[in-house]
């Protein structure tokens, strides 16, 4: 009977296969069926004995190794031992004519995938691989969606820099290269997830010269590409990122616009190129939305500003900082009075001098300031709406309004200098807790790995998840038996369990007690009183 053979989505990675057998005719019998039927498979090496198994699947670091027991040098078992002793994460799947239970008791001992039994039937072999394929693709999910969210955590760690290379090295990311670059992409947030795999397919073919290149999405409708690169290559990136960009907006029929950061020879770099990559993307009101801008571009578009003491243009971004609007005004007309008293500016210059002044503001607003566009209006920040403004009077009042508008959201949404998940995700479990809420709940709505929110969350509390959530619910559940009298299941209800016997038994559990015993020694306790 043929195998049935599924057609391989683009997403699907291909798994790495070494066959180990001392029979030949086996080999290649395994090589055929593998090569005809399973397209998410690539075989990577043939090894007709143990050792010679062994050194190559040090060599090739395959996903998955078919093997048999018996054989000369070293025998499946040994090589599975000893593979592993070294680090190996492959996939075994024992090939073997013997049945002896001791052979399957040490595989099984051993984590080995299944245990087939020689002849080999093709139907049975292509389900094995499959399946064990179809794990390593989930994992292989959870291990992108652990390392992404770990990436924007570093990279919006504004005011947090410490250990940045030891969270890097724990996220696998690579730390001996010689140059370190991020760009932030912007795309219509309805088409993300064909933006994404465009970037994703076009950064393969345009960045060819980078060591690594890293897709993190950001929000609904940015995404941050991490070069990684040797120094001769310095000068490609900004050309080769602008061809990206025509490239995917002439074949998706999509607008991008860009914000390239500057390159640096640490990998702890990678956050200052994040936020200069942010900071440049802002000066697509200058530029027009769609433009590729690079943070070299605006600084010399922020010489304008040399027209102004720096020291004003700080203790005016001092008072942006503290959200002061009436210190903002004093500012801004401390600025133009000077202009005033400094005489042959055009108003082109003042024009655009205004324009940066408000995009000092965006810079030091953390995190959010991608989505101030839909709050502010995309056609009030631009160059070209600011040009209706002819007078210094006008100039002056627009950009109070504006600051004032971005302290309004600031306060309005509430945001903190650096955004702490764990106590977002806390605040949410102490208004929510009488819900049913599980891991993978919370994990959705904080668009979070469910394994890795569970090793954060004990991390940074030192309990879990759930013993976070039983606790609110119990000391909830002793309150009320002390202060009404609402029968158990109600109480249960109230707290978020649906099934009072359950409810019941983790009560007594925490509190030594069953809840009416609870509820009586409260009411004795006090009438003793």
């Amino acid at each position: 009977m043929k195998p049935h053979v599924q057609k391989r989505g683009l997403s699907m990675s291909q798994f790495k296969v070494l066959i180990v057998d001392d029979e030949i005719n086996i080999i290649n019998g395994l090589a055929l069926l593998i090569e005809r039927y399973l397209p998410e498979c690539r075989i990577v090496g043939m090894a007709y004995d143990g050792e010679q198994g062994i050194h190559q699947a040090l060599v090739s670091q395959p996903d998955i190794v078919l093997t048999d027991i018996r054989m000369p040098q070293a025998d499946g078992i040994a090589l599975i031992r000893r593979l592993k002793e070294a680090g190996s994460q492959a996939r075994f799947i024992i090939l073997s004519g013997y049945t002896e239970f001791e052979y399957a008791k040490s595989a099984i001992s051993l984590g080995v995938e299944d245990y087939i039994l020689k002849p080999v039937e093709e139907d049975e072999l292509c389900a094995v691989i499959k399946k064990v394929c179809a794990s390593l693709e989930m994992q292989n999910q959870q291990i992108k969606q652990i390392r992404e969210y770990g990436l924007r955590e570093i990279l919006t760690a504004s005011g947090e820099r410490r250990n940045i290379r030891l969270k890097l090295s724990v996220l696998d990311f690579p730390l001996d290269a010689e140059r370190y670059l991020c760009v932030v992409w912007e795309y219509d947030d309805r088409e993300e997830k064909p933006a994404l795999a465009g970037l994703k397919e076009s950064a393969a073919k345009c960045l060819d010269f980078c060591r690594t290149v890293l897709t993190v999405p950001f929000l609904k409708s940015l995404a941050v590409l991490i070069l990684v690169y040797d120094k001769e290559n310095e000068e490609k990136p900004g050309k080769a990122v602008s061809r990206m960009k025509q490239q995917l907006s002439k074949n998706m029929d999509m607008e991008f616009s860009v914000g390239i950061g500057l390159s640096y020879n640490r990998p702890e770099g990678i956050c200052e190129s994040f936020e200069e990559a942010r900071c440049a993307l802002n000066y697509k009101v200058i530029k027009g939305s769609g433009s590729v801008i690079s943070y070299k571009e605006i600084q010399n578009l922020q010489t304008n500003q040399t027209l102004v003491d720096m020291q004003d243009v700080k203790q005016l971004e001092d008072c942006i900082d503290s959200m002061d609007d009436s210190g903002c005004r004093r500012a801004v007309d401390q600025i133009f009075k000077k202009l005033e008293h400094a005489g042959d500016v055009s108003l082109t210059d003042l024009q655009i001098l205004s324009l940066n002044l408000v995009l000092s503001g965006i810079r030091k607003i953390p995190f959010m300031q991608f989505q101030l566009n839909s709050y502010l209006g995309i056609n009030i920040l631009s160059l070209e709406s600011i040009s209706r403004f002819r007078t210094v009077e006008q100039l002056k009042n627009w950009i109070v309004n504006m600051l004032k508008s971005m302290n309004e959201l600031m306060l309005k949404e509430n945001l903190p200098q650096r955004r702490d998940i764990v106590a977002e995700i806390k605040e949410y479990i102490n208004k929510n807790y009488n819900q049913e809420i599980s891991l993978n709940d919370i994990a959705d709505r904080f668009y979070m790995n469910p394994y890795y929110l569970s090793q954060l969350f004990k991390k940074r509390t030192g309990e879990t998840y759930q013993k976070y959530l039983t606790d609110i619910r119990m000391n909830r559940a002793r309150k009320l038996l002390e202060e009404t009298d609402l029968k158990i299941y109600e109480i249960s209800e109230i707290i978020g369990y649906n099934d009072s016997n359950y409810f019941s038994r983790v009560f007594e559990r925490q509190a030594g007690m069953k809840p009416l015993e609870y509820r009586t020694g409260k009411a004795d306790c006090s009438k003793a009183d």
